[in-house]
């Protein structure tokens, strides 16, 4: 199969003879990523990052699989065979000529050369056949991701410069008259675009409007130098001596227009005599920050006015705090036509500039001389005033170390103005407009590295210029030091630079070129800490959680809560600690760029091994401790609160969140949690891995977090075999098995190893709790099978190992469960007295969940009786519960219950509960949850004769109960589905459909169902 993709407008596959568009958001963005990457495979990781740009939810690489799937099919039948899945990555395995980008860029770089080798009718032949790949915008669409962006940006980039090769081409051809009116739009499109406004002049010339090309040329200057104070490029200017070269004029210098004066230093009419102009020179490859522009012109553009307009801009070191402030100043001289004034405060070391000092250096440039020199700070400080009373003169005051340095050398008043450049947020002074500045965003990043290293480069590595943006954690001064390597090493591929900067240990060595040095700049604001304060930023940067709340603070760095408020206050005013975000229980947390941990990590920084241990375990004894409080204080329990021998008391500002609000705790503290039970593992601390682990294990399970539950036990594990902590691996078995016996289409066996093997560890260390829970997980398997016998025996022995260990939690599950069991083999009277017991017993616990858990059970085995009135009491009463311990995925399973139940009584809040049923269900990915209510909402199509409604959603449920492996569920699905097939009209498959679930019915030892079933199968 000859297989065809486009992205140059909507995103589109060909696979036979006609052009389809993919459905689905996500699917089509992932399509877009891997077309981007034609031929090569994209690791999963990197895939859920951009497809949910760094902030992927807990079931990503499930829901990955569904729209790899959705693609195959969309592909067609071979779809499998074209997306392939390779050592946990995928791979869309075609050649790259298949991607309409890529023939585009081919094209146009052919088509390019032609033109440079003077080709001009294959150069238009070839630009043309490039631009008319193009439907509409790249990826039109398509969500954005980092890679996309960056990518479309490009083609974007790489569309206007073939536009205007192709416009070439055709003026040399002798074409000019169709080129006016495009180049017209063009110029209004890009304005600054200098290559179109040649050709516009080349056009005019060329029709024999010399006087409007040489004016459209005074035009352009006047607006560069004016707008950006830079002269004509090369494209221009060459434009504009071909013209004047027709009548043997040179191209004179001295012509500059009135602005061009002012943006070259020259003095212009109205200017103050020899007014200074000390800002830094432009730079020509400025990047981003549009709105941070905006924001500060909107406040210094503006008329002569009695008030002093000051603008602060604050930010991490490297972040472009000056490039951002020169870039403005450029942009204003026009503004202020009395000049500026410049000068680096030097705030960021021990040494910054007296306020003396830098005013004689401002009032000698507005022509004070000699004995007129004041000599306190006070005198010269009235003296700047009274010499800017009246004039509109722009102040650049760079590293700034506070408001005391600043204050003595502001303007008075009007109409001059200031801006002021910080670490710190100045928010003492007086100040018109703040600018906090932070890391680009990826698509910026990428944009710098293209502007310095070329669109060539980027173009031929992409995966490797976003990896390397990545590793510069998007530090504009980084990024431009790794791109300026880039560009020094035009034979030496980007991923070899990449490769240098994976490992941390040299990174900062490689950030390094000529007098640009990340290291140098960071180590300015750490040079200017206090000896506390520099210790406290090497004990953080310690611990691998992304970011961390002030008690976790506290206990690495071992200070009381008064003195870390005030050493967290002195790291955040320096920018090499960050404000990252006020988490789910209201606690502001803490984070280090990575560049900054990296420093802080450095051997000469960090104090001997045995402290740094230290520094660490006492971090992640805080989290385990809290862990434990949380996990203590939720709504149920999953399983025996088995910790390790160790005993850890929970103490500090992180106690009354975690067991006020325990649910909420561990949201906050999820990505933490996985981070220190790696970091443990990985620093033989098995004891403090498992534990972390197996006190965050009812949250996984109650949140339906298998994905994080499982790898978190699985790292876990690991270091138990590796340390020999049998307690600690049946464990982490035992959780393991009761993650999968949870997960959607996980493997039967595989949660069959897991609690076999947790059932013999912990019986060789003699752990009646843990053994009592493995067997009970047995069961669970069992029953998935449809092994009833093979479970009501397991449940046996839990309950037998429960009594004698006084287990009441664990009394409470086997009793739930029988209960299940039971009603699926039909015998309802023995399941309510079951379920009925697990109430009782979970009332004397006070474990809300299970009340809810046992009601629910109550209300469907009530419903299967025929008494809906006890049925509908029943389940409202679960749903009471459940709503007041805030239990999203009970609460889907119980709406989807007792919307069943009103199906059957012909209730009018039948399909509201059932959609809201649905809707709690796709929130929380439950899959289980999502086929309930499918179920009944077909069913109620059913009754309402509506029969293709009911056959799409029960043919859904039935596949879906199949993923969720509840053979129950899916009989009686499946029995549902051959009463829509006969309503249809379709007999056969109504047969074939009632086959299956009386098959389902008799493994089950159900007899009364599935005798009720096959008389739907028998012919009529």
């Amino acid at each position: 199969m000859s297989l065809r993709f486009r992205c140059l407008g909507s995103l589109e596959i060909r696979s036979a003879h006609e052009w389809q568009a993919v459905a689905g958001g996500k699917a089509r963005t992932l399509l877009a990523i891997l077309m981007i990457n034609a031929g090569e495979p994209v690791p999963v990781g990197r895939l859920i990052d951009e497809l949910w740009c760094g902030n992927p939810p807990a079931s990503a690489r499930s829901l990955l699989r569904g729209y790899v799937l959705s693609l195959r099919r969309a592909i067609g039948q071979d779809g499998a065979a074209f997306l392939t899945a390779e050592a946990n990555a995928y791979c869309l395995q075609v050649g790259r000529e298949s991607v309409d980008a890529y023939r585009f860029e081919q094209l146009a770089v052919d088509g390019q050369e032609a033109l440079r080798a003077g080709d001009v009718d294959r150069a238009a032949r070839l630009l043309g056949a490039a631009l008319a790949l193009w439907c509409g915008p790249a990826f039109a669409a398509v969500a954005t991701s980092p890679l996309i962006a960056a990518y479309a940006a490009r083609l974007h980039e790489l569309h206007l410069a073939a536009l205007e090769a192709r416009m070439e081409a055709d003026l040399l051809a002798g074409r000019a008259e169709k080129l006016l009116g495009p180049l017209s739009q063009l110029m209004q499109e890009h304005p600054a675009r200098e290559r179109i406004i040649a050709l516009w002049m080349r056009a005019l010339n060329a029709q024999g409007r010399r006087a409007e090309a040489l004016n459209s040329y005074v035009a352009a200057r006047r607006r560069l130098a004016g707008e950006f104070g830079i002269e004509p490029g090369p494209h221009l200017r060459q434009a504009h001596r071909e013209i004047l070269a027709e009548d043997g004029v040179d191209d004179p210098p001295a012509s500059d227009p009135p602005s061009a004066q002012v943006a070259t230093g020259r003095k212009q009419p109205g200017a103050t005599r020899d007014a200074p102009w000390q800002a830094p020179a432009s730079i020509g490859d400025f990047t981003g920050r549009d709105v941070e522009l905006a924001g500060c012109l909107k406040v210094l553009d503006q008329g002569p006015g009695t008030v002093m307009h000051l603008v602060a801009i604050s930010g991490r070191a490297g972040v472009g705090k000056t490039t951002l402030t020169t870039r403005l100043a450029h942009l204003l001289r026009d503004t202020y036509p009395d000049g500026q004034l410049y000068a680096d405060l030097h705030g960021d070391s021990a040494g910054s500039t007296a306020p003396g000092e830098v005013l004689g250096r401002f009032l000698r440039a507005l022509g004070v001389q000699g004995s007129e020199m004041p000599e306190t700070t006070d005198e010269r400080s009235a003296l700047l005033r009274s010499r800017l009373a009246g004039k509109r003169l722009l102040m650049l005051l760079d590293n700034a170390a506070g408001e005391q340095q600043v204050r003595p050398l502001l303007p008075g008043s009007g109409p001059s103005a200031a801006v002021v450049v910080s670490r710190r947020r100045l928010s003492a002074l007086d100040v018109s407009h703040f600018v906090d500045l932070d890391v680009f965003s990826p698509a910026c990043a990428l944009s710098l590295l293209e502007q310095i290293a070329g669109v060539e480069r980027v173009a031929a590595e992409p995966a490797a210029a976003s990896a390397l943006t990545t590793l510069c954690g998007h530090l504009p001064l980084a990024v431009r030091i790794a791109a300026a390597r880039v560009s020094a090493s035009p034979g030496t591929p980007m991923s070899w630079l990449v490769q240098q900067l994976m490992d941390e240990r040299s990174r900062l060595d490689e950030l390094s070129i000529g007098d640009l040095d990340v290291r140098t700049t960071i180590a300015a604001g750490y040079h200017g800490l206090s000896t506390v304060e520099q210790r406290a930023l090497c004990r953080l940067a310690l611990l691998d959680a992304a970011d961390f709340p002030a008690w976790a603070v506290a206990a690495a760095v071992d200070l009381t809560t008064a003195e870390n408020r005030q050493v967290l206050r002195a790291l955040v005013d320096r920018r090499l600690l960050d404000e990252v975000r006020v988490d789910q229980v209201g606690q502001l947390r803490y984070g280090l760029h990575c560049l900054v941990r990296i420093f802080a990590r450095e051997p000469d920084r960090q104090e001997p091994p045995a402290a740094q241990l230290a520094v660490i375990e006492r971090a992640l004894d805080s989290w385990l401790a809290l862990a434990q409080t949380a996990g203590a204080a939720l709504a149920a329990a999953t399983l025996a609160d088995i910790r390790p021998p160790r005993p850890i008391a929970a103490r500090g500002d992180g106690v009354t969140a975690a067991a006020g609000s325990p649910s909420a705790w561990f949201e906050a503290e999820r990505a933490a949690i996985a981070a220190a039970v790696a970091q443990a593992a990985r620093l033989g601390r098995a004891d403090l891995s498992w534990g972390l682990a197996a006190a965050t294990h009812s949250f996984y399970e109650l949140r339906d977090l298998f994905d994080d539950g499982q790898h978190a036990h699985e790292t876990a594990l690991a270091a138990c075999r590796a340390a020999g902590d049998q307690l600690g691996e049946a464990v982490m078995l035992r959780d393991l098995a009761d993650l999968h016996s949870s997960k959607p289409g996980s493997d039967v066996e595989r949660k069959l190893e897991f609690a076999a093997a947790a059932l013999r560890l912990f019986q060789q260390v003699r752990h009646t709790e843990g053994e009592a829970d493995a067997l009970y997980l047995c069961a669970t398997v069992h029953r998935t099978r449809g092994d009833h016998a093979g479970a009501v025996a397991r449940l046996e022995e839990s309950l037998q190992a429960c009594r004698s260990a006084d287990y009441h939690l664990g009394e409470l599950h086997v009793w739930q469960l029988l209960g299940i069991v039971r009603r699926q083999q039909g015998r309802n009277d023995e399941a309510l007295t079951y379920a009925t017991r697990a109430l009782t017993i979970a009332r004397d616990l006070g474990s809300s969940r299970d009340q809810s858990v046992a009601l629910g059970l109550i209300g469907i085995i009530r419903r299967d009786q025929d008494e809906p009135h006890q049925a509908e009491q029943a389940l409202v009463a679960a749903i009471t519960i459940a709503e007041e311990s805030g239990d999203p995925v009970q609460l889907a399973f119980l709406h989807g219950h007792l919307g069943a139940l009103y199906v059957g009584s012909g209730h009018p809040r039948a399909r509201p509960v059932l959609e809201r049923g649905l809707e709690l269900s796709r929130a929380s990915h439950s899959v289980f949850g999502q086929a309930l209510a499918l179920n009944a909402l077909g069913r109620l199509d059913l009754a309402d004769g509506d029969a293709p409604a009911a056959l799409d959603r029960l043919g859904t449920s039935a596949q879906l109960y199949r993923a969720a492996q509840n053979t129950y569920a899916e009989a009686k699905a499946l029995a549902a589905l051959a009463e829509a097939h006969r309503l249809a009209g379709d007999p056969e498959q109504a047969r074939s459909s009632a086959r299956a679930a009386v098959l389902i019915f008799r493994q089950l030892g159900n007899d009364t169902e599935a005798d009720q079933t096959a008389l739907l199968a028998a012919d009529r």
